[in-house]
């Protein structure tokens, strides 16, 4: 991962490049390693790769699996999972009737294509991206512009497009610097405006502005490099080496 700038508000720009140091090893900057799949010894269990983790961890401590749940449990579980909103009578009926081999899967497709899948999953990215209609503090006044939620939306769609983690991430952080950027490259970046304002009689707008882009550091910091930024805001990180 490339060193990162930790803004300082100031018009003169970012005061020093901080690089990971070798002798602090943060999660956050290991590449991800696929692990070796653990032996057990019903061969016949597990039908994933995760469910040998689980199966393993199971027979070391002498517990035996729970027998598979009926179709109509495992539909709604299936159903709250994806979308976040139960099978209607139509669907419940339909899945029940259905003993075809891949009426599973065709399930899992199908909600995977429905527009409450983006409802449903954009809500944990919009906790990370700290969305909100208003502006917080004192008057809570909703956000100017008045269209915040066309960012919401554009979340949604990026996840029921499926657009790529990279292009996801890019788009939000640089979207309006893009060669030609589209007008929803442009929504993107509404990422970086969810902070919170203060329009409180006698806030200092300069302190704010300050506030504001070490917000916005801070989320890239959580959301996207998995890194407290925060804690830099007033001294030396005591986990990350960020001064």
């Amino acid at each position: 991962m490339p060193p990162f700038f930790l803004w300082t508000g100031k018009a003169a720009g970012p005061s020093t490049v901080f690089a990971p140091k070798s002798n602090l090893e943060h999660w956050a900057w290991k590449a991800p390693l696929r692990p070796t799949l653990p032996a057990t010894h019903d061969n016949r269990r597990p039908s994933t790769t995760i469910d040998r983790f689980i199966i393993e961890k199971l027979e070391s401590e002498g517990v035996n699996p729970s027998p598979e749940a009926g179709r109509i449990t495992l539909l709604r579980r299936i159903h709250f999972d994806l979308t976040g909103l139960p099978p209607t009578p139509e669907e419940r009926d339909r899945f029940v009737a259905d003993r075809s081999s891949s009426a599973w899967l065709r399930t899992v497709d199908e909600l995977l294509a429905s527009h409450h899948f983006g409802e449903r999953w954009g809500r944990h990215w919009l906790d990370a991206a700290r969305y909100a209609d208003s502006d917080g503090f004192e008057k809570d006044k909703p956000r100017l512009p008045r269209f915040v939620w066309a960012y919401r939306d554009w979340v949604v769609n990026a996840l029921n497009n499926d657009l790529p983690y990279d292009q996801f991430i890019l788009e939000q952080i640089a979207g309006d610097q893009l060669t030609a950027a589209t007008d929803s490259q442009r929504i993107a970046t509404g990422f970086l405006r969810n902070a919170m304002l203060n329009e409180e009689g006698g806030a200092d707008p300069e302190q704010f502005r300050t506030e504001g882009l070490i917000d916005r550091m801070d989320c890239i910091g959580k959301a996207v490099l998995g890194v407290t930024i925060q804690c830099a805001q007033c001294h030396n990180h005591k986990f990350a080496p960020i001064s």
